[in-house]
């Protein structure tokens, strides 16, 4: 019988998508938890770290969900099969990474029960004998697993998108500093998108961007498409849902933002800029996604005009965006891609 071990300390808000795969493909009572494997490991706060047990056999998988294109040496180092979101293959050649697999983006998901989840929080502190202040921040994540996010079953296409004229877009506006000057990038491009969207009388827009924190945000910049009531998932997954199109572009640290991957589960028409970072495989323009050259609000308005116009165009952009997401994106199919 397959056993799968997992790290205890695991940040499972992130984790839990590649959770939910092993469930999937191994089934839950394949999977434990056990610190023994991983103990000598230092700097895994943004890895998944697991091992595969079959037949004597032990595969050693790490998956790095972290913004940043570099690797994790400590943790590519101590793998069998090294797996990452935000692959970049002019920064981290293959010829030089071997282990290294290029995975989709995933996005935080409820796995357990909250009986479960309360029993795997507590047992798992036990088990790693942290200190108070990172007992907190664990069970802290293990909290916000559970209440700030859903199902994966809860992401699905909605099949009436196509006959409406409604766009709903929900996104955070980053702090901007000068190691990261989200004000010239991923905040302009979502602003330009709402402000592109505000303009066009042929559609109902309800959105806006949430300031990630107050003190830091450029507020003053962006004052006329902030958005301050506060939503639960439930309530954005169902207004996505039935938005006709989305916008993506690249996040922090021009990662691959979990919206992404959210929109391909949910079958949407993306409009969306470059993307920095590498996929499993491309999404090809016109089949998967709409991409667009610049962030200008004229260049974002004409996209969304020609979506808006052209409903078999958008239909076709939706049923692409599932295919890639059957395709490369879901849990289990990451897990695939691992090659176990």
């Amino acid at each position: 019988m397959i056993q799968i071990i997992l790290d205890p300390v695991t940040n499972v808000y992130y984790s839990s998508f590649y959770i939910q795969g092993l469930i999937d493909r191994f089934g839950s009572k394949s999977i434990i938890f056990d610190k023994t494997p991983f103990k000598h490991l230092e700097a895994r706060d943004y890895n998944f770290n697991f091992v595969l047990c079959d037949s004597g056999k032990m595969i050693r998988i790490s998956i790095d969900f972290e913004d940043f294109d570099t690797i994790n040496d400590e943790c590519y180092e101590w793998c069998d099969k090294y797996g990452k979101v935000n692959t970049n293959w002019r920064q981290t050649a293959h010829a030089e990474y071997p282990k290294l697999i290029s995975l989709a983006p995933g996005f935080g998901i409820r796995i357990w029960s909250l009986t479960k989840t309360s029993q795997l929080a507590i047992s798992n502190i036990i088990k790693c004998r942290i200190s108070i202040p990172k007992t907190r921040k664990l069970l802290g994540k293990y909290k916000r697993q559970y209440t700030l996010r859903c199902p994966i079953d809860f992401y699905h296409p909605d099949l009436q998108t196509e006959r409406q004229s409604y766009i709903y877009h929900l996104s955070t506006l980053w702090y901007s500093d000068k190691h990261n000057n989200n004000d010239n990038g991923v905040n302009k491009s979502r602003a330009n998108f709402i402000r592109a969207c505000k303009s066009t009388s042929t559609l109902t827009f309800e959105g806006g961007l949430v300031p990630q924190d107050k003190n830091r945000s450029s507020i003053d910049k962006f004052a006329d498409v902030l958005y301050e009531r506060e939503v639960s998932v439930l309530e954005y997954i169902a207004k996505t849902r039935k938005s006709c199109i989305v916008f993506n572009t690249p996040a922090f640290w021009n990662c691959h933002g979990w919206k992404l991957g959210e929109y391909l589960a949910l079958g949407k028409a993306i409009i969306s800029l470059p993307l920095s970072n590498d996929l499993p495989a491309p999404l090809i323009h016109g089949k998967h996604i709409h991409f667009i050259k610049n962030d200008s609000e004229e260049a974002i308005k004409e996209a969304i005009l020609l979506l808006i116009k052209d409903e078999n165009y958008r239909y076709k952009l939706e049923c692409g965006a599932r295919a890639y997401w059957e395709n490369y994106g879901t849990p289990y199919k990451s897990i695939e891609l691992l090659g176990i």
